[in-house]
């Protein structure tokens, strides 16, 4: 595969295959002295793709966005958390562990008994896990005001990526 510069500071072209499968493979044109590799068996010629390097700068986050995102994300995993724990506490409770933590804290506490109860755990799991939710979300939006601040001072935050265009194949036009 040979690389050329292009127009962009830092990019180059180059002439790919990509083959008509789950995922990007990408395989350099022959030369002259190599002889033409035979397709893989059951799958198509590949299309010609041309590809780039080119770099990118992200200079601001829509505070609004990231609220979005943020509690969208939060919501699933406070809901994830809540389901998997009523079902531990389940599996707790089927198997006689609860009561046998509860006997453990009343001889520990000098107690006669000492129970545990479950919907208020519940409760205040659920409740703390609002609370969370709530913080987090502030915090992704803080975050993203800082980012905007911090990205007007230095430049914003720089990363690479390859653009792939894929060539349409000239028909073949046979008189």
């Amino acid at each position: 595969m040979t690389l050329s510069d292009s127009k962009c500071r830092g990019a180059y072209t180059s002439t790919m295959t990509v083959d008509q499968t789950p995922g990007v493979t990408f395989s350099a044109p022959p030369t002259a002295s190599a002889p033409l590799p035979p397709p893989p068996p059951g799958r198509g010629h590949g299309k010609e793709v041309k590809a780039r390097q080119v770099q990118r700068v992200v200079t601001r986050l829509d505070p609004w966005s990231m609220l979005r995102v943020s509690l969208s994300f939060a919501f699933c995993l406070w809901l994830i958390l809540v389901v998997a724990g009523v079902l531990l506490w389940q599996g707790a409770v089927v198997t006689g562990s609860i009561g046998k933590v509860e006997d453990f804290l009343a001889q520990l506490l000098a107690e006669s008994s000492f129970t545990i109860d479950g919907i208020k755990v519940f409760e205040g799991a659920t409740v703390a896990g609002l609370v969370l939710f709530m913080a987090g979300a502030l915090f992704a939006v803080v975050t993203s005001v800082l980012f905007n601040l911090i990205a007007g001072v230095f430049g914003g935050l720089r990363f690479t990526v390859v653009e792939l265009e894929t060539a349409q194949a000239a028909p073949d036009q046979r008189s």
